[in-house]
């Protein structure tokens, strides 16, 4: 243990997260049609992680041209 009471092995631990994983209706970012995510990184809905356009890794984030 240490002086604050924590124990060595969990001193450099991420500490857990307080929140739950909150299901929200959250708008496509392919199609931009509601639907139900499960989690706050599910963007983009199963209707079109279906498509070939998705699979293949082209589609919208294709066509941002970075600096």
């Amino acid at each position: 243990m240490t002086k604050a009471g924590i124990p060595k092995a969990d001193k450099h631990k991420k500490p857990s997260s307080t929140r739950k994983n909150e299901k929200k209706v959250r708008n496509c970012l392919m199609c931009r049609d509601p639907f139900m995510s499960e989690w706050s990184g599910e963007r983009v809905c199963r209707k079109c992680k279906g498509t070939s356009e998705w699979r293949s890794g082209s589609g919208w984030l294709s066509e941002i041209r970075l600096p």
